[in-house]
């Protein structure tokens, strides 16, 4: 049973790995095709027909893969204010009721792609870009985020195997002791400068 939770957990962790790097090499694209169209226009005085439409395109993929990463990172909005305030046993069925009515949402927003995909047929005009190819990023996310949310309540139930949870508590941990280290070099700093202080009056009173 372990070994199957932290395999399903290194799943999670390499997909959004994966979705990551990938999420970064679409904004880096798009960027890129920003500031071209805007070198032709101001630069050539010929402004590139094919920007826009790759840029909108790019788009629709970013924004699905950025869902996809903060359901694996749980970097979503909550508002937990009364939940908090709960005993432990209530917030724990609330977060699995959550979890399951997500599960329902992305199953049910699958179904309906997977039926609309065969009835698509347009194109966009300058590309041709088949229009099924902006839906691709939604089915594709919705299933990513759906087998996230299942290792959740997983996780849930039997702990200590969430690969991205304990990464984030490493860097956290790393950025308090550089923040200590800091807030040290800073208190050695200032108590230097008041020797120096207090050692550069006493010599002016002598003198």
């Amino acid at each position: 049973m372990k070994k199957a939770v932290k395999l399903l957990n290194q799943v999670v962790y390499w997909i959004n790995f994966v979705l990551r790097k990938l999420g970064a090499a679409v904004l880096a694209a798009m960027f890129l095709s920003i500031t071209a169209g805007i070198v032709s226009r101001y630069m050539f005085n010929s402004a590139l027909s094919w920007t826009e439409e790759l840029v909108c395109f790019l788009m629709v993929y970013l924004c699905y893969i950025s869902a996809a990463i903060t359901t694996a990172e749980k970097k979503h909005i909550v508002a937990d204010f009364l939940v908090a305030l709960a005993p432990e046993t209530f917030k724990r069925a609330i977060s699995v009721l959550s979890r399951i009515l997500m599960v329902i949402f992305f199953v049910c927003v699958s179904i309906s792609i997977t039926e609309l995909l065969p009835t698509l047929v347009w194109k966009s005009g300058v590309l041709l870009i088949h229009r099924r190819f902006y839906y691709y990023p939604i089915l594709v996310s919705c299933i990513v985020m759906t087998f996230d949310v299942l290792v959740d309540i997983v996780n849930d139930f039997v702990p200590g195997y969430d690969l991205i949870a304990q990464e984030k508590e490493r860097a956290a941990k790393a950025a308090k002791e550089a923040e200590d280290e800091e807030a040290v070099e800073l208190r050695k700093s200032m108590d230097d400068f008041m020797r120096a202080s207090a050692a550069e009056m006493e010599r002016e009173k002598e003198g």
